[in-house]
């Protein structure tokens, strides 16, 4: 299975500057993932795969995890590095889901976020097999916005609806994915949990505004005159000055064979 239908949204390269202003994965959700692996490897190695600029990696070495940070876009990677501390528990790697550049059986945790469903499947994991060690982990993990219950995120779609004629939410096709590796082959893994939580996170109108600049499927839509306008537009929904975003966090957790 390939997710060729996400794979020609655009390209990151003018969406690393605003990347720092994503929404950020729930804390709660990370912190009970970072105990499983634990209990399983109290001294685990990292891989976050794809890791654009660094947020997820920053969450994982905010609770003591080390490792490494793979990116294939210069640019964002580039960003991650800037990021980055002196010190900083991961070293950045160019590379990607299909090829990672990590020797056979060196990670016991392995995180994709918000970045799996960009990959090729199948190719992605049989890499993944082939760097995990035995009874290692396997987490791709999404952050989205919740369409459901987000009134302001519903009315900003509506104006993309009139601006963008072809307008379909990205999202849409990633939960399809998401729900769709409930019924991967069997040979993913030998166990698998999934994760799902509601939470929010309060962002200044400045970051709100950033945040839709960094989503590169709306931007490949329309020449950049028309995306700034389109941000013009969604600055004027705004009613102050803080934004209250909610939001979702999706994961699953696939474990391989044999024991840490």
């Amino acid at each position: 299975m390939t997710c060729s239908a996400v794979s020609n949204l655009g390209n990151f390269t003018n969406s690393a500057p605003y990347y720092w202003d994503r929404p950020r994965y729930d804390p709660k959700l990370l912190d009970m993932l970072s105990l499983l692996i634990r209990n399983c490897f109290p001294k685990p190695t990292v891989a976050d795969v794809g890791a654009g600029t660094g947020l997820l990696t920053r969450e994982l070495a905010a609770r003591a995890f080390a490792g490494t940070a793979i990116e294939p876009n210069d640019t964002m990677r580039q960003e991650g590095i800037r990021h980055s501390d002196p010190g900083f528990a991961f070293r950045w790697i160019k590379g990607s889901g299909e090829a990672t550049g990590l020797d056979d059986q060196s990670v016991d945790w392995l995180l994709m976020g918000n970045a799996f469903h960009w990959t090729d499947m199948d190719a992605a994991l049989r890499e993944f097999r082939r760097v995990l060690t035995p009874g290692g982990f396997f987490t791709p993990i999404w952050v989205m916005l919740d369409t459901e219950y987000d009134e302001t995120v519903q009315s900003i779609d509506r104006l993309l609806s009139e601006t963008i004629p072809s307008f379909s939410r990205h999202s849409d096709v990633v939960l399809e994915f998401i729900k769709n590796l409930g019924a991967a082959p069997s040979d993913i893994s030998e166990h698998r949990i999934f994760l799902e939580s509601r939470h929010s996170e309060v962002m200044s109108r400045d970051r709100y505004l950033n945040m839709w600049r960094s989503r590169n499927d709306l931007q490949s839509a329309l020449n950049a005159q028309e995306w700034e306008g389109v941000i013009q537009r969604i600055s004027e929904l705004l009613i102050e000055d803080r934004v209250i975003l909610k939001l979702r966090t999706y994961s699953w957790i696939f474990g391989q064979g044999g024991s840490g």
